[in-house]
């Protein structure tokens, strides 16, 4: 008789132990977020998991936003093949080894994205640029949270920035990164009476040896603008568009920038290594002024983050007199503690700015 109620007070506590463990399992099935709404740059809500694991980034400069962003390049499945170039011989690279890994078969140079990779990667989310009008279609066909985003100006930047933002849960560090780049444009402002009656250095921003320059439709316009200068070629049409030598000649450029998607190099112009250019008689080459451009997480010839760095470097080319305030070398190091806590040693700067 006792051996029965043993048995039966055994069973029944067993029992409980079931339902409460079957309980936590429960509440355990529960515990993903929920799913989240993001409205993304072009106005569209997407439809987000609550956990954002992976992402797929098609336009190129946006691999290296969406680190500075997350502070991690952990969630970065997939980049554009040009992005990885640059990540190659960037800073990214030392802050991110392991953004080596990320994937760029599912989208060609040309930015066409091939779904079937893109399956084999099956992030979390993708980002793409907002004209891709076809691609979006058919992602969301497929049920692949899309995020669009524009390209041109710094506002551009900033609201992507916040997007991304709200993507990885980090609206935060977003506001932060947006603050700082506001904060160095409103320093500008405070240089445009020292500016005025100044001579304004006719720039010519130059992307390859193909002789294909920055036009108006590029943001290096207003990169220029900004720090006091004119882009020579701020009337031609379209945005990295080729131009003739005989059109370099008679734009007679004071400063000459090249830019990091051609490994072009201001000894090239010096020297007139060009096969069928001649650029000996130029005004920039022929006083020195031709630079190439810094790369820091990203290409500085493009919008990213540190696109009001790339204006406080050109700055400093054209005005030097007026942008004295500063070391661009101390500001690099403090953004790079603040945001990467990553203490920049004399070699990185050396890289980043090609000294």
């Amino acid at each position: 008789m006792m051996t029965h109620r043993f048995s039966f007070g055994f069973l029944a506590a067993l029992m409980l132990l079931c339902s409460v463990l079957a309980g936590c399992g429960s509440q355990e099935a529960a515990a993903p977020k929920a799913e989240r709404v993001v409205t993304d740059t072009t106005g569209r809500e997407v439809h987000l998991p609550g956990e954002v694991k992976s992402i797929a980034v098609v336009p190129i400069p946006w691999a290296s936003v969406a680190f500075a962003v997350d502070g991690s390049a952990d969630r970065i499945a997939g980049m554009h093949p040009s992005a990885k170039a640059s990540y190659e011989k960037s800073m990214l690279k030392v802050l991110a080894p392991g953004m080596a890994n990320a994937a760029t078969d599912f989208v060609g140079q040309d930015f066409s994205i091939h779904m079937e990779e893109l399956g084999k990667l099956n992030p979390s989310a993708i980002i793409v640029w907002n004209y891709q009008e076809d691609e979006i279609a058919q992602l969301e066909k497929l049920k692949v949270p899309t995020i669009a985003l524009k390209y041109g100006t710094l506002e551009d930047v900033q609201q992507g920035i916040r997007v991304i933002g709200q993507v990885f849960g980090k609206e935060e560090r977003a506001e932060e990164l947006v603050r700082f780049q506001q904060d160095i444009m409103a320093y500008f402002e405070t240089k445009k009476a020292a500016l005025e009656g100044k001579a304004t250095p006719k720039v010519l921003y130059l992307r390859d040896r193909d002789l294909k320059v920055a036009a108006g439709g590029t943001v290096n316009t207003m990169m220029i603008e900004t720090a006091g200068g004119v882009n020579v070629a701020k009337d031609v049409q379209g945005q990295w568009t080729p131009v003739t030598m005989e059109q370099i000649a008679a734009w007679d450029p004071d400063v000459i920038i090249l830019s990091n998607f051609d490994p072009i190099q201001p000894a090239d112009l010096f020297e007139d290594k060009l096969e069928g250019q001649n650029w000996k008689n130029i005004k920039a080459v022929r006083e020195g002024r031709v630079y190439k451009a810094p790369i820091g997480l990203y290409r500085w010839d493009a919008p990213c983050v540190e696109t009001p760095l790339m204006i406080k470097w050109i700055a400093q080319k054209l005005h030097p007199d007026v942008f004295n305030d500063y070391r661009l070398t101390d500001d690099l190091r403090g953004f790079y503690e603040k945001f990467f806590s990553y203490t920049l040693t004399d070699a990185d700067l050396k890289m980043i700015l090609h000294e």
